[in-house]
């Protein structure tokens, strides 16, 4: 690999965690105004050395591991004592938004013969909730107030070619979901995929009429009027016209799949209908407005499939950057944790990403989740400690990803993969 290349991530990695620039973000959150032992710098460099490893059972963990990397002697007490502040989870949030928007690189593009290439953006959405201490039930309210009474949710909106969040919202597990789905404005030209606990006619009427587009499930209960259905072999099935869904329910199984125009009061849409093996389960109810002229009832299906990206994402918090509850009953500690964790999670994204660009090698995030920190706390020691080894130390970083942590099967991902519909990853594309 040339110094050249290594470079360019060396200096990404000088302008994020830039001794005067973490110190500086503190300032701004108020976070800290006098500048001790625990500075922005130090404790953010530590968060996220502890938390991309596997040694943040605890806070004490925390705090030994912040001894260990600054080379310091501070005490718990205080230690605990400025995770307690209430300005901690504004600069660990302020750092993660600073990491998103300068970490983030296009990994992935669909090639001009994919239909889906129209498209600009590629916007996933979901939530992933657990479970905290209970005394924090003020504070965080679960929606299971017998086993969790106190539990968050985290609302992602993942970008599917950059590969990296567009927005994250942390709020109590009891909120309703819906109330966190991206802007619509921001998603003209772009295409969204959603489970069925972001089905809202109203909102996916206003992202229609907004030109914008959507793939989103739909849960059993809706019961349009049917306009028009095609079935597999392209023929109009006249029978099902001005009928109910629900009353056509048991001719639904006949079919691998409809291709359904149907109303929701004055507005309409399409629907494709997937029947479900399980007996006696429901159909999978894909609502969309593509067209069917250019989109095939196939190139919905394997659309939505794509919304599995984000539940990937989601395995690698919890797994791989210690996304848990902390017996802590502070809410400033809990949520700023929570914050810490993403951090770690993004730069490790972020790793793979620049790896993959550089030595034009198809990286496995899971992998790199998995492995990332056994090279990534030298680089964070370089940056405290030894400035000018930062480079050796990532290019050090790099070699390793590239030999360890591949993709494992990618003739697999275009065949059946996330590949399938025309994604090429950038480098081969260039």
């Amino acid at each position: 690999m040339e110094r050249i290349q290594a470079s360019t991530v060396t200096r990404q990695f000088k302008r994020s965690f830039g001794e005067a620039t973490l110190n500086e973000l503190g300032r701004i959150a108020r976070f800290c105004r006098r500048e001790r032992e625990v500075t922005p710098f130090r404790l953010a460099l530590s968060l996220i050395e502890c938390f991309a490893s596997d040694s943040a059972k605890c806070i004490a963990d925390i705090q030994r591991s912040f001894n260990a990397l600054c080379d310091t002697t501070v005490r718990y007490k205080p230690f605990h004592n400025q995770l307690a502040k209430r300005q901690f989870p504004t600069f660990v949030r302020l750092l993660l938004s600073r990491l998103l928007n300068e970490l983030a690189v296009e990994v992935l593009r669909f090639n001009a013969s994919s239909p889906f290439a129209v498209f600009e953006h590629i916007h996933t959405q979901d939530g992933s909730s657990f479970a905290l201490k209970h005394s924090l039930a003020g504070v965080f309210p679960g929606r299971f107030t017998t086993i969790s009474p106190a539990a968050v949710e985290l609302h992602v909106d993942l970008d599917l070619l950059s590969d990296t969040l567009n927005q994250v919202v942390l709020s109590p597990d009891s909120s309703a979901e819906r109330q966190f789905l991206p802007e619509v404005e921001n998603l003209a030209g772009s295409l969204l995929l959603a489970d069925r606990g972001y089905f809202a006619r109203a909102y996916l009427r206003a992202l229609d009429e907004a030109g914008g587009h959507f793939i989103v499930r739909a849960g059993s209960g809706i019961n349009p009027l049917i306009v028009r259905a095609v079935g597999p072999d392209g023929r109009e099935l006249k029978r099902f016209a001005n009928r109910k869904l629900k009353d056509m329910l048991s001719k639904l199984s006949r079919f691998e799949h409809l291709d359904m125009t149907v109303q929701f009061g004055r507005w309409q849409c399409r629907l494709v209908v997937h029947p479900n093996l399980s007996p006696g389960a429901p159909p999978r109810y894909l609502v969309t407005n593509l067209d069917p002229r250019v989109f095939t009832p196939q190139h919905v299906s394997d659309g939505y499939r794509l919304r599995w990206q984000v539940e990937l994402l989601f395995k690698e918090w919890k797994s791989y950057a210690n996304l848990r509850a902390f017996d802590t009953s502070n809410p400033n500690i809990a949520e700023g944790l929570i914050w810490a964790a993403l951090c770690a999670a993004t730069l490790k994204r972020y790793c793979a990403h620049m790896t993959e660009q550089l030595l034009q090698v198809a990286m496995s995030t899971h992998t790199v989740a998995k492995c990332a920190h056994h090279l990534l706390s030298a680089v964070v020691r370089a940056i405290i400690h030894q400035p000018r080894a930062v480079n050796r130390c990532i290019q050090r970083l790099i070699l390793y990803l590239a030999s360890n942590a591949q993709r494992a099967r990618p003739k697999r991902d275009i065949q059946t993969g996330r590949l399938k519909l025309g994604l090429e990853h950038v480098y081969a594309s260039a």
